[in-house]
């Protein structure tokens, strides 16, 4: 930090600091009105990005939970994905928690806008890219070994028939 730079705002307890705050490390220096909206733009982003990753993660569980049952037949016989598949489930692990993690220090700065940039771009992630999530419209059905909730306790309806 040279002589004509001032010090990062770092407050314990909520705020709405906009100029002189930094966010995660010192170089991540909010020094205008514009890096702080471009700060809250890219937050967002990073949060939509987050879900539709999580999206891509839950589609190619499906894929290759679809490949293997178009293979072996409607089998009781439990899946488990090859090395090759699970080290690339495993990336799409690392970068969901490694984003999640960055997101959480990110709000430990009790920042009001950015806090809301957070839940913003949660609720818009989820509306974009969440649709697949409803019990029993995935690959995964709730009645596999992964999800031992049953349709019933759901109040799922079985032929058009509430259960």
């Amino acid at each position: 930090m040279n002589a004509t730079e001032t010090p990062c705002k770092m407050s314990m307890f909520w705020n709405w600091d906009t100029v002189d705050s930094c966010f995660i490390t010192e170089q991540w220096h909010v020094q205008t009105t514009r890096q702080y909206a471009g700060t809250l733009i890219g937050v967002f982003l990073l949060v939509v990005v987050l879900e539709a990753f999580r999206r891509m993660s839950r589609a190619y569980d499906g894929f290759i939970l679809r490949r293997y049952k178009d293979r072996v037949g409607q089998s009781n016989k439990e899946f488990r994905p090859s090395l090759f598949q699970h080290l690339l489930r495993s990336l799409f692990y690392l970068v969901q928690f490694s984003a999640a993690y960055l997101l959480m220090l990110a709000a430990m700065t009790h920042n009001g806008g950015l806090i809301l940039a957070i839940f913003s771009g949660a609720f818009a992630g989820f509306l974009f890219f969440g649709r697949d999530t409803v019990p029993g419209s995935t690959a995964l059905s709730v009645e596999s070994s992964e999800y031992p909730i049953q349709l019933e306790q759901l109040g799922a309806k079985k032929g058009g028939a509430r259960v």
